[in-house]
């Protein structure tokens, strides 16, 4: 795991609520935190936020800790999967653009935040919510030759050429990955033998997202929980 990230998980906070929704019932959730670094310069980094919110269906923007940490200056960009374009905004001195606080975010996709050009230090930034239970989660990725943005859902390092996301991809199909101390974009094609060597051996680390370009009809990823817990 980089220097830039660390996870803390599980034992952080177990959180114990009683939830009256069709019936009482006593459950208990694992309440987590993630660190990652902003770094300085205006650098980009991708961020995926793979821990359930503990408010809605999905994150909201607007309300994650992150949005308040990163310092004026900063801005981020959302991949709109329609139209295939970025789209974001600025963070002023009175806030985030509206656009930009109220854009949600799925489990399984990633978006772009960079930092103020003129900052000289890194800044630290949080992700927190609730750990995935679910024994498997599902993200979609459009297909038929568009760019999906994509990230683990659960917050766990992967191997790319081990995945499920790998082997069931059309012949023909690209991957990109996000070069952070080069600040550009990598990656490799599947031929008729399988995967680019450099592809293969990739590993995606827990919050990082890198895009995919379905050559065909494969829409969905199904990831298995990768761990035992809670």
């Amino acid at each position: 795991m980089k220097k830039s990230m660390w996870v803390a998980i599980g034992a952080v906070l177990v959180l114990s609520v009683a939830a009256a929704i069709a019936q009482e019932v006593l459950a208990v959730n694992s309440i987590g935190y993630i660190k990652r670094e902003l770094p300085p310069g205006g650098d980009l980094i991708t961020v995926s936020l793979p821990l359930h919110s503990m408010t809605a269906e999905n994150h909201v923007f607007g309300n994650l800790s992150l949005s308040a940490e990163a310092p004026v200056g900063s801005s981020v960009s959302f991949w709109d999967v329609s139209n295939q374009r970025w789209t974001g905004g600025l963070k002023g001195g009175k806030g985030w653009a509206a656009n930009v606080i109220t854009q949600q975010i799925a489990a399984g996709e990633f978006f772009f935040l960079k930092g103020p050009a003129t900052s000289t230090v890194p800044t630290e930034i949080t992700i927190t919510g609730e750990l995935p239970n679910e024994a498997t989660l599902v993200r979609s990725t459009p297909g038929s030759g568009a760019l999906g943005s994509m990230a683990n859902p659960y917050p766990a390092d992967f191997v790319f050429g081990t995945s499920p996301l790998a082997s069931n991809a059309t012949v023909g199909s690209s991957v990109s990955f996000w070069d952070l101390d080069n600040q550009r974009w990598s990656g490799g094609l599947k031929g008729g033998k399988g995967w680019a060597a450099n592809v293969v051996t990739q590993v995606v680390t827990a919050t990082e997202g890198f895009f995919l370009r379905e050559a065909g009809t494969v829409t969905q990823w199904t990831v298995d929980k990768p761990y035992t817990w809670p």
